[in-house]
């Protein structure tokens, strides 16, 4: 419970970072405008921060994972998850990526709240709340890591980005590599959801990872 909620906080937190520097910009629904004007877009308010935090967060968190957290099943999957999001950020920020950088931060971010949200009310029992929050949990897996981060954001960064500028813009083969490895990775725990979708019964589900060595 304390993990989840610590994680909850954090999630959270970056969340409403990320909708307070969003919410209002015209380029938020148009993946194409994400590079328009790149690289003197002007910095936003807050972005600086985002990526600091983000940075900060997930270099820490390749060090508590492995020191601190409950031992679970996909621990390296996990790790390697963090790495590659440690690079993410930090050659998206020194590139100036920071449009799309932030929407694929929020897209991860609103299912880590939930996810957190869901086994903060199982571990208090709460199996009604718990299960309708977890069915949301998977929807939003689905629709958001399964669909929209490929066939939204990588493809912009894939494609709208070489064709708005008329150029294959710094970091590009790196950035996508390890964007398709996040991909894999997103599957791969939707098995995992799945399976502990499976083991609910009167809305009571466990997390298969805590099950392994």
């Amino acid at each position: 419970m304390c993990e989840s909620l610590w994680k909850l906080t954090c999630y959270g937190s970056m969340l409403a970072l990320e909708v307070a520097i969003t919410h209002r910009e015209p380029w938020f629904w148009r993946p194409a405008d994400y590079w328009v004007g790149w690289p003197d877009q002007p910095e936003l308010p807050l972005m600086r921060l985002l990526f600091y935090v983000q940075l900060a967060y997930y270099v820490s968190t390749t060090f508590t994972l492995a020191l601190w957290e409950v031992p679970r099943s996909d621990y390296w999957v996990m790790q390697t998850h963090h790495c590659c999001t440690v690079v993410l950020i930090y050659y998206n920020y020194i590139s100036g990526y920071q449009r799309w950088g932030c929407l694929i931060m929020m897209l991860h971010d609103v299912n880590d709240v939930i996810m957190e949200v869901a086994k903060c009310l199982n571990y208090a029992e709460a199996h009604a709340a718990s299960k309708a929050v977890f069915a949301l949990f998977v929807a939003a897996w689905a629709a958001l890591r399964l669909y929209a981060f490929p066939a939204v954001l990588i493809k912009s960064t894939m494609y709208d980005s070489v064709r708005v500028l008329g150029y294959t813009p710094p970091h590009h083969g790196l950035l996508n590599a390890l964007l398709c490895v996040l991909v894999c990775f997103h599957v791969y725990w939707f098995g995992l959801i799945l399976k502990v979708a499976c083991t609910m019964k009167d809305g009571h589900g466990e997390d298969v990872r805590e099950k392994g060595d």
